[in-house]
């Protein structure tokens, strides 16, 4: 049987003639051993090489699951290896934060406790203070007179500063301990100070927000003069059972440092330190007593000239004394150191005594008018009153001095005229 001719056409390319050549032997090669097969070879031997081949194959599929058995343990080798790393870095980092934990724990517990302590030490010292304070208390209620010690001389180790103005002046400063100038405690003085012994509800209210500047304004001027005049008739006795008392003033300002202040001037200074020793740590109004030295004794210089006139700028929150004016004028002679001058007449202090009473007249009866009035009244009112006050005071000049002329030239007259009479009155 002839085998037909393989028939490749020209046009292609070599790579593409020699894969079709290839094809065209391997299908003649095929052709050939299926014709050798049918007609001499047994089926035996064909049955050995289809198992041969099958071996084969499976050998080279064994040794490739083989191969691919080993890359795999040695990825899982690998990946184990990482893990038991990771697990590793884990576990220090859990510790060091355990760790970490604990010991800002411990520092947080050290820190408690001392904070306790220390707590439990000011409790402690605070206690101590108490009792000690209660103790001298009781003992100079015992033995008597009793004054602060003054501290030894060695640990006086405060610099050389100025004194401060508003503390000589008033005896008070709104720096308190933080003020940068000294303030010269008195060891003795006849001036006594309660601070903050007189209470109101609008005081209260200003107490509880001091930059509220509307916070007193519901109550009226005229109402906390009434309870001053309660508190004055209330307390004044017992500080007149002490010794004799020259000047009692009030403060009625706003400022926490002088609001409700209470100046007690005694005529001696031991018996402002047998005050001292009764009242102070007292009880008064549910709160106790705190009283001390003042350095106050001119009143002139401590209140505040321009609050008397009604035109003091900062109102209630001046650095100088805001007083209520005492009942029928008492202690008028201290208000101006009238005590202090020598020269002092009964005549001057009849004259101070009307003015006195015209002026407490005109503050306290007249505010509730000159509240509602305008500017433009108010202002042509002081401008009235004050040249009222200038004409007042020169009338009062010229009538003094006509009265001294006239009683010079009566004595000029009786000293000339002869006769016995004049004899009688120059013996």
């Amino acid at each position: 049987m002839a085998t037909p001719e393989t028939v490749i056409p020209e046009k292609l390319s070599h790579k593409k003639y020699r894969a079709a050549l290839r094809k065209e032997k391997r299908k003649k090669r095929r052709q050939n051993m299926a014709r050798l097969r049918d007609l001499a070879a047994p089926p035996e031997e064909e049955e050995e090489e289809v198992s041969t081949e099958e071996q084969l194959k499976e050998k080279l599929l064994e040794l490739e699951r083989q191969k691919l058995h080993e890359e795999w343990l040695l990825r899982e080798e690998k990946a184990q290896e990482e893990f038991r790393i990771k697990k590793k870095k884990e576990e220090a980092a859990r510790k060091q934060r355990e760790e970490q934990e604990r010991r800002i724990k411990l520092e947080w517990e050290e820190q408690q406790k001392k904070q306790r302590e220390e707590e439990e030490q000011k409790l402690q010292e605070k206690r101590e203070r108490e009792e000690a304070v209660q103790k001298m208390l009781d003992q100079a209620e015992n033995d008597g007179t009793w004054q602060n010690p003054e501290p030894p001389r060695e640990l006086r180790l405060e610099r050389s500063r100025a004194s401060c103005p508003f503390y000589s002046k008033t005896g008070a400063c709104r720096f308190g301990n933080r003020c940068s100038r000294k303030h010269d405690f008195p060891t003795s003085s006849p001036t006594l100070l309660v601070k903050s012994m007189f209470t109101t509800f609008g005081m209260e209210q200003c107490r509880r927000d001091d930059y509220d500047s509307d916070a007193s304004l519901e109550y009226s001027e005229e109402e906390t003069y009434q309870q001053f005049l309660d508190f004055y008739h209330d307390v004044l006795p017992e500080f007149k059972n002490v010794g004799k008392v020259i000047q009692f003033k009030v403060s009625c300002n706003l400022e926490p440092h002088l609001r409700g202040n209470v100046y007690v001037q005694y005529q001696s200074e031991e018996e402002c330190q047998a005050a001292l020793s009764l009242f102070n740590g007292r009880w008064y109004a549910g709160r106790q007593l705190q009283c001390e030295f003042c350095p106050v004794t001119r009143w002139k210089i401590a209140i505040c000239g321009l609050f008397e006139m009604q035109k003091c700028p900062k109102g209630k929150h001046c650095n100088f004394l805001h007083v209520f004016r005492n009942p029928n004028n008492e202690f008028r002679e201290a208000n101006r150191d009238i005590h202090l001058s020598p020269a002092w007449t009964g005549f001057s202090g009849k004259n101070s005594d009307k003015k006195e009473r015209k002026d407490h007249h005109e503050e306290y009866y007249g505010k509730a008018r000159t509240a509602h009035s305008s500017p433009h009244h108010s202002s042509k009112r002081n401008r009235e009153s004050e040249r009222k006050s200038t004409h007042r005071k020169k009338s009062h000049k010229q009538e003094t001095r006509g009265h001294e002329r006239h009683s010079s030239r009566r004595g000029r007259e009786e000293d000339d005229s002869p006769g016995p009479q004049s004899q009688s009155h120059r013996s």
